[in-house]
């Protein structure tokens, strides 16, 4: 059977700059918890400003499930309902809501790499860099998932999340470990390109000169998560 790598990012904090550690970890807790009974392996795999993604290695007849046991979760947890609220079972009724990325793994492991962005006030562009990740990701052959749509997107077991939903996840599969230091180093490089974007490390909040976008990136590699934020820095030397 199919297995692939889904990664659903949502804001679920009570302010636009930063995240709540403490929610974090009990939603990073239960995702792990009941997720590994169905041996499903999943947790937070990014922490941007004030969004998380949870991203999974999920085969392809357990998906909804997966999905809505995440959605019940943040659901409990979360401090702002923005995101949460902007999901309907109804298509034209959807709002901006959850960032959805799905792409089927090439790997026994599950290794990706899940890029993920946030904005403050960069809400006008950021998706053309969503969509520069995705473009080098499928130059090189490799399966890729990407948020971004300009209409709206059907999350299976939660419903509809509306083409405005403006923080894009994109996920790369890989087949080899080796493939992620390439991948990254390409992502990087060519994200330099774009004026108002800022790499940082996971957890971070948007401390920006505004309007502008920032961005992690991190590795997840059979449930095990790698901020490649400290590689790349060591082998640039930034």
């Amino acid at each position: 059977m199919k297995k692939y790598i889904v990664s659903i990012g949502v804001d679920i904090s009570n302010n636009d700059v930063r995240t709540n550690p403490k929610v974090n970890e009990l939603v990073n807790r239960e995702v792990k918890e009941r997720l590994s009974k169905l041996g499903i392996k999943a947790c937070i795999s990014n922490i941007t400003g004030d969004d998380i993604v949870i991203t999974s290695f999920v085969p392809e007849n357990l998906i909804e499930e997966n999905n809505r046991i995440i959605f019940e979760i943040l659901n409990k947890y979360a401090e702002g309902f923005d995101d949460l609220n902007g999901i309907s079972k109804d298509k034209d009724k959807a709002g901006e809501g959850l960032s959805y990325a799905i792409a089927e793994s090439i790997s026994e492991y599950g290794d990706a790499i899940i890029v993920s962005f946030d904005t403050y006030g960069g809400e006008s562009f950021v998706d053309e860099m969503a969509l520069f990740v995705r473009e080098i990701g499928e130059k090189f052959g490799y399966d890729v998932g990407c948020s971004v749509s300009n209409e709206p997107v059907e999350i299976p077991g939660i419903g509809y999340t509306g083409s405005e939903s403006d923080d894009p996840v994109v996920v790369i599969t890989v087949n080899e470990l080796k493939e992620i230091s390439k991948i990254s180093g390409l992502i990087y490089g060519g994200l330099l390109s774009f004026d108002k974007l800022y790499f940082v490390k996971n957890g971070e909040g948007v401390d920006i000169l505004p309007p502008g976008v920032i961005y992690t990136m991190s590795a997840f590699l059979n449930g095990n998560i790698i901020d490649l934020y400290e590689g790349i820095k060591k082998r640039i030397k930034f």
